[in-house]
């Protein structure tokens, strides 16, 4: 009897040392599909970059990363429900610098959430500058006639927004702070409803991301006066830089993260990290990044986040200083 079951014993351990591998291998993260939430609706920058860059990972790591739109309170709805989903790896987060960095400061309430800590960052997806475009109506064609025109009539130029507390929204603010003029913001659900005003001449201007905004420049329907990055965007080389134009504090870029809940394992994060990076740097997708007008930062986890809070004590100067609060 004991031999037999000292046989049956190791055949036991034998089997289970066969079969450790491929229990381990079907463990292996992911082993199901990713979901993830974009706060924007479907179209918008973020959104975009967000089904690009989820269809690269999802190739490099053989499952399906599947993009879902949660919009809504200036993106605070998609970015709660990453906050509260579970830590696996299985729900991440697209999230825009405007609901990330803007929203938390601009706000009087307290969101349920702490952009800083609820959230373990994964790698910035990419950055974009801003173009500073103006109708054909407005009559605006450079920006010291902006600044003559908005000095001659205090409050009478308007400037749109894809929502208040929002990148397009704060710039302005900034840009009438630094040039001592006062432009009158008219906040949008969207900056699809932006961009169809100003070609419309409802509002005069609109910082905007260059790909939403040169088509319609190229078209003529509107004109591109400045543009917010520290070098000429590529593909309008005649558009000088606001840095250019004496406004060095006005070289700000939007950005658009990946972001995983907090307590998610690090195995997982690692993942990720390596999947984005490799996602970012396959030629179809840089391409894809670059001809819109973004740039790609390489920055993943805590430098990341390092940026992140960078900038929140940027805008939160400007947002102390411009009085801006929002229910």
């Amino acid at each position: 009897m004991n031999a037999f079951f000292g046989r049956a014993a190791g055949a036991i351990l034998s089997l289970s040392l066969l079969s450790a591998p491929a229990a381990q291998a079907q463990d292996a993260y992911p082993n199901k599909p990713v979901k993830v939430i974009v706060h924007t609706l479907p179209g918008a920058s973020s959104d975009v970059l967000a089904r690009a860059v989820s269809k690269a990972m999802g190739d490099q790591l053989g499952q399906s990363f599947v993009v879902e739109n949660r919009s809504g309170a200036g993106g605070a709805i998609g970015v709660d429900a990453v906050a509260k989903a579970a830590p696996d790896g299985y729900t991440l987060l697209a999230g825009a610098s405007s609901a990330i960095v803007m929203l938390p400061i601009v706000l009087t309430r307290k969101l349920p959430y702490d952009e800083n800590k609820d959230f373990a960052p994964i790698g910035v997806i990419s950055r974009s500058p801003f173009l500073l475009v103006a109708s054909q109506a407005s009559g605006i064609r450079d920006l010291p006639d902006l600044i003559a025109k908005a000095k001659a009539h205090p409050g009478k130029i308007t400037y749109g927004s894809a929502g208040p507390g929002t990148n397009p929204h704060l710039l302005g603010e900034l840009l009438s702070q630094l040039a001592g003029i006062e432009l009158t913001h008219v906040p949008y659900k969207g900056p699809a409803a932006a961009q169809a005003d100003l070609m419309g001449g409802t509002i005069d201007l609109l910082f905007d991301t260059p790909s939403s905004a040169l088509p319609h420049v190229k078209s003529g329907k509107t004109v591109a006066i400045a543009a917010s990055s520290d070098a000429r965007v590529t593909d309008a080389p005649d558009v000088p830089t606001l840095k250019e134009l004496g406004y060095p504090s006005l070289t700000l870029y939007g950005w658009t993260g990946l972001y995983a809940p907090a307590g998610t394992p690090p195995e997982a994060l690692a993942r990720l990290r390596g999947a984005l990076k490799q996602a970012l740097h396959t030629p179809a997708v840089r391409e894809f990044i670059l001809a819109g007008g973004n740039d790609i930062l390489d920055l993943y986890g805590d430098d990341m986040l390092a940026m992140q809070k960078q900038m929140q004590d940027f805008w939160r100067g400007v947002v102390k200083s411009r009085g801006i609060r929002l229910d």
